[in-house]
């Protein structure tokens, strides 16, 4: 994935890898950068995206991203190339500095730097350019032609490749848009997260839950665990497309194979008219007390009444029994059936479309529910397309749901799921990736 620096040229330079946005714009970062606010912001991006290389996918296990690639098969990460042209035109100060660490700690991360510098431009302040080039082989142009600028490769002849003609040009990243359709679809065989089939409904409730949902790094699953600490409640985010059902199916279909229907029950309510859960009608899952195939407004109330005075009945057998917790209770009583809640609701916000008595009575009950059904067993999680339209579910409520799960979201989105400092999920760049944060968004 390129992106590309041209303030002078404005972009005419580079203007035939535009093309390449035709296929996916994330391939060129959406355009070619001018500007010293945009130049500085993709900047961040690149340094963001080092910082998440390292510390989600390197640790102390890989060396580079190369070889956490040759290990991380469907989960393969992208190479970057930062292209900039006529540099220090339009950088700030800021801009050059983080240039400086990208060029110094990149190759690691899989990040790569192609930079001509205009030697008659004043650099910025506090910016030496042997920063650069100690890191960089260098190359000068001089006397009508590019010589080394390297102790090691100066006695050495350079010569430079052409470029190709404009029509073999225009072939080649019409084929490389073209080839990229197949590899942006990234598939995890669903039998890599499934459980062994000896592990069947052999998973024990009464303390959490706790299901793999997918791939993190090159051997290891990412975990959604719930029921312990302030992992109580989710909250999901993901544009059309970003994958959000799939991992949606991904959790139930787990849950369903790892406990058994007296160890978890579910609760399925679809705001899409159903067509998401009705295969789990259809079938007939042992686990579901409710699945919303025709999904309404007052039908979604109706289940979270019903979820409300499933609350109010444990409280009291909890009460008779002196106990705080399901843990507690099914310790005291082991031979009751008290299984663990799981209330799912997609497009949640749906709810709230009106500013009427139904919106009201339901931020009321899914208020209620996320304060204290932990203690009860009973746990939440809305997913959507968009937060921004939530507007009867109080910030507070949000507040009490600690996982989060963004997948493809607008930077505004990212915001609202995660936190106004924690913008990582508009650099999510495919179907499938997300973010998994179980501290608030922090």
């Amino acid at each position: 994935k390129f992106t590309i620096i041209d303030s002078v040229g404005l972009g005419e330079n580079f203007a035939g890898f535009m093309h390449l946005a035709d296929y996916d714009e994330s391939l060129i970062a959406n355009r070619i950068w001018t500007e010293p606010a945009h130049i500085e912001q993709r900047l961040t991006d690149l340094t963001e995206q080092m910082e998440n290389v390292i510390q989600k996918y390197l640790r102390n296990d890989f060396r580079s991203l190369e070889e956490y690639n040759a290990f991380a098969g469907e989960v393969a990460e992208a190479f970057r190339v930062l292209v900039v042209a006529n540099f220090p035109v339009n950088f700030t100060e800021a801009a050059a500095r983080r240039l400086t660490s990208i060029v110094a700690s990149g190759a690691r991360c899989g990040v790569f730097t192609l930079i001509t510098t205009d030697t008659k431009q004043p650099l910025p302040p506090k910016f030496d350019l042997t920063d650069i080039e100690r890191n960089s082989t260098t190359v000068a142009w001089s006397a009508g032609r590019f010589l080394w600028k390297d102790p090691d490769f100066g006695r050495f002849p350079l010569q430079l490749d052409i470029p190709p003609l404009e029509d073999q040009f225009s072939k080649i990243v019409h084929a490389v848009g073209e080839s990229t359709k197949a590899l942006k679809r990234v598939e995890v065989p669903f039998e890599y997260i499934a459980p062994p089939v000896d592990r069947y409904w052999t998973g024990d409730a009464s303390t959490g839950i706790d299901v793999p949902l997918g791939r993190i790094g090159a051997t290891k699953l990412q975990h959604l665990r719930l029921g312990r600490g302030t992992a109580q409640h989710v909250l999901v985010a993901g544009k059309t497309g970003s994958g959000k059902s799939t991992l949606l199916h991904a959790l139930v279909t787990n849950l369903s194979l790892l406990y058994s229907p007296r160890e978890v029950e579910l609760y399925l309510v679809d705001f899409k008219k159903g067509v998401e859960f009705k295969t789990y009608a259809t079938h007939e899952l042992p686990h579901a007390r409710v699945i919303a195939v025709e999904s309404e407004r007052e039908f979604g109330l109706s289940v979270l009444e019903r979820l409300d005075a499933e609350l109010k009945h444990r409280g009291d057998r909890f009460r008779a029994l002196g106990v705080q917790d399901l843990a507690g209770f099914r310790a005291v009583d082991p031979s009751t059936p008290m299984p663990r809640v799981l209330l799912v609701v997609d497009e949640f916000q749906e709810l709230f479309v009106e500013d009427d008595r139904l919106a009201q009575q339901s931020a009321l009950l899914l208020d209620r529910l996320v304060r204290q059904g932990r203690a009860f067993g009973i746990h939440v999680l809305l997913g959507s397309q968009t937060l921004g339209g939530a507007y009867s579910l109080a910030r507070s409520t949000i507040g009490q749901m600690a996982v989060r799960i963004a997948l493809q979201c607008s930077e505004s989105d990212a915001h609202l799921i995660l936190s106004d400092d924690n913008s990582a999920a508009r650099l999510l760049s495919r179907p499938g990736e997300a973010i998994y944060n179980d501290a608030n968004g922090l």
